[in-house]
This record gives structure tokens, sequence and C-alpha cells, in this order.
């Protein structure tokens, strides 16, 4: 997601944003699973607690108890569960002392996620926003396209695709190679499954012969 790239300044300092958010050591792991939500339920993100609203860092080393909350509130107050991926790195705090900030990664999730009061969260620009019934059907019903269109075809192979439409296709956008090479060129129409290559669901719609 490029956010470790990040220095801890930048952290401090740049706007909170469609998938970067900073957060107090201090929050409640309940709390905490709202963000979470939201970034999987959107394109992801990379929480940095023990960095206040407004930039100021009071690390995590005093409150290790509740980072601990934290840790598994992705598992206690996330449903479905969310396999997040968590770093720490040290830093130097507001009072020049040594301490850690603690990273959470959150992947981009090809489910619906709530919390424990069944409360559904969408990531939109730096805010985490609830969504009504309707707005939760209507990203349910978003997310099971994409995971579909995502998902290898079984048993199809590249012979399933009609090159003359691929190179209809490429000609429309100027590619200047041949239309085999931008179907195997592109991660979202060619995945490898058991060592064979398959074609997703996006290529068969967008370019199959059946």
């Amino acid at each position: 997601m490029g956010i470790t790239k990040m220095t801890i300044e930048e952290m401090c300092t740049t706007t909170q944003k469609q998938q970067f958010d900073r957060k107090s050591a201090k929050i409640e792991a309940t709390a905490i699973a709202t963000p979470i939500i939201a970034f999987a339920n959107a394109d992801g993100g990379t929480l940095a607690v023990g960095i206040e609203d407004k930039g100021e860092i009071t690390g995590i080393d005093d409150y290790m108890t509740n980072i601990n909350e934290i840790l598994r509130a992705s598992y206690d107050f996330c449903q479905p569960s969310i396999m997040v991926e968590t770093e720490i790195i040290d830093c130097i705090d507001s009072k020049g002392e040594k301490n850690h900030i603690l990273l959470i990664h959150v992947p981009q999730s090809g489910e619906l996620h709530a919390n424990h009061r069944d409360e559904v969260f969408l990531r939109v620009g730096d805010k985490s926003k609830k969504l009504t019934f309707d707005e939760r059907m209507q990203l349910m019903y978003s997310k099971g396209a994409r995971y579909y269109e995502n998902e290898p075809v079984y048993g199809s192979s590249i012979d399933d695709i009609d090159m003359e439409s691929v190179a209809e296709y490429c000609k429309k956008i100027g590619y200047g190679k041949t239309p085999e090479e931008y179907i195997m060129q592109n991660k979202k129409f060619m995945i490898s499954v058991n060592g064979r290559q398959e074609m997703s669901g996006a290529a068969i719609l967008l370019f199959g012969k059946n």
C-alpha cells in the first residue's frame, strides 16, 4: 500500500486520507474496529497507532495493555474477521524519549465487514462513513461482482479468448503489441492456478468467445 514508505514526520503532518489514518494508543479496541472495517470495505489502508489526531507522537509504550486489546480488534469486533498485518517502528515521542508506533496494515477485502453491532463502515476520503441499509446492500453487490471478476474461470485458457475482439480493443487504446501479449501481460486477465494459466471472470466477460 506504500504507507510504510512514509517517514514518521509525514505520518504526523499529512492530512489523514483515503488510505491512511492515525489514532491515539488510548483509543478503545471497539472504536479502532471502525476504521479497520472502513479500510477493508474500501481500498485498504494503514492505521498509525501512537500518533494523536493533531500529529503529536505519544507512542504506545505506556499503553501496552490497551495495545494488546487493539491487536485483537480485527478478530473480536469485526464480522467476519479481517486478516491485518502489524508492524512496530521506533520513534522519538513528543517528550523526547524513545518510544514506538504501531502500524496496522488493512488489506482490501472481497467480503463485506461489519462491527459487533452489525454496523458497516466505508472509507470515504478521510472519514469512516457509516452506511445505510441501501448503501450496505449496494456495497455487498459490488463486492460480489468484483470478487467474481477477479476469480479464475475453471478450465478456461487463452484459447477461450476472442483475439479479434482484443485486437480491436488494443487498436482503440493505442496498444502497440500483439493481442496475445496484451492478455498475457495483464495480471487481472490471466491467473496462475496450480501451474496452469486460467482466465479471470473479467477476461471472459470482456473478450470470451462464449
